[in-house]
């Protein structure tokens, strides 16, 4: 006879089928005869432990495991123990540790861009469409807050080159540089330290890599553009929502809004996505996310400077950011020969004094 060990699966009862596996050539008679009460107190130890206890002892044990883990990966002066003593959360610091730290402002410019159908996906050349939505985004590590400006995609502007026309055209005739160097031009010199293009089904590929976002939709959106390949079909109140709905709401403009509407909505769902991005829970969706960023998204932010303000972004408070809109006016009817967004002098300088930097101010 084998001399097997005991397994969980051999001792379920008294019977003789379970006993006959037992090494029996090991045990007395009397042994054999008191295993199952042995088994039988054992079992009835084991039902008598507190889950509350169980659960305690594996959140130690993963606490241990995951104190040495991060012992190993983050340096011990990486750590803002500074911070700490002087009230951040916990959770701030050791992500920050983790990634990496946003050393000074960064001002982008972030493109929501029509996809070249015709070029290869992920190309450079794939994300020279139209801009059908520009955000002015300025990162402050000092005071640990966001200013954001939307920059409505009709705005009049001009082009050199190409003349007067409208601003998401940018982009097309020039790329990610002319897109910034007209931005830049438009108000008062602003610095673009760096620039995000996402194609327009990069929106919705993020969200359902996210597992969907959770928004308050205010009214009912009814909407369908073979064109565009849009089919909007939202109710209103509070719903989570998945890719193909948030790209929807965000790019919904049929109402009496029209663009300055649509900005709102987009304002909405960035927020939306930094709260879901926020959650601890999201790095189950890390490979999800690496792959929306490698096919949808193109920039010239380093590695390093992703991570920094990646990790910057989950540590901010909602009463840090700050969203407006660039203000101006619809042109009339026959005041030109397309519909533009009309920006003053002042309207300008209200949306960038005191929230972003101009090359004029940094010299």
């Amino acid at each position: 006879m084998s001399n097997r060990p005991i397994t969980a699966s051999k001792i379920r009862s008294a019977d003789t089928t379970n006993q006959a596996d037992l090494p029996i050539n090991l045990l007395e008679p009397a042994q054999i005869d008191a295993v199952p009460t042995t088994i039988t107190k054992t079992i009835t130890k084991i039902k008598r432990i507190p889950f509350a206890k169980i659960g305690f002892t594996l959140s130690l044990l993963i606490s241990i495991g995951t104190g040495a883990l991060l012992g190993r990966i983050i340096p011990i002066n990486a750590l803002d123990w500074g911070g700490l003593l002087s009230g951040r959360k916990p959770e701030e610091v050791l992500m920050e540790g983790l990634g990496r730290k946003l050393e000074r402002p960064y001002q982008i410019l972030v493109m929501g861009v029509d996809r070249v159908l015709d070029a290869p996906i992920g190309s450079p050349e794939s994300f020279n469409g139209r801009s059908d939505s520009m955000l002015l985004i300025r990162l402050d590590p000092i005071d640990r807050s966001v200013q954001m400006l939307s920059i409505p995609r009709d705005t009049q502007v001009p082009i050199p080159d190409y003349g007067v026309t409208k601003i998401n055209a940018a982009n097309v005739y020039g790329g990610a540089s002319l897109a910034q160097e007209v931005v830049s031009g438009k108000l008062n010199g602003v610095e673009i330290d760096r620039y995000v293009r996402v194609d327009t089904s990069g929106l919705s590929a993020l969200v359902d890599a996210l597992g969907g976002i959770e928004v308050n939709v205010p009214k009912r959106m009814k909407y369908k553009d073979n064109t565009q390949k849009l089919n909007i079909d939202l109710y209103a109140g509070v719903q989570t929502l998945n890719g193909e709905q948030a790209e929807g709401f965000a790019r919904f403009r049929h109402d009496e809004e029209g663009d300055i509407g649509r900005i709102k909505r987009q304002q909405i769902v960035l927020k939306a996505v930094k709260a879901k991005i926020a959650n601890p829970g999201v790095v189950m969706h890390l490979p999800d996310l690496i792959n929306v960023m490698q096919k949808h998204v193109d920039s010239n932010l380093s590695f390093d400077e992703m991570m920094a303000i990646a990790t910057f972004s989950m540590t901010l408070k909602p009463d840090k950011i700050q969203a407006t809109s660039l203000k101006g006016r619809p042109s009339e009817p026959n005041e030109f020969r397309f519909s533009y967004w009309i920006v003053s002098p002042e309207d300008v300088d209200q949306a960038i004094a005191d929230k972003f930097t101009t090359k004029q101010n940094t010299k």
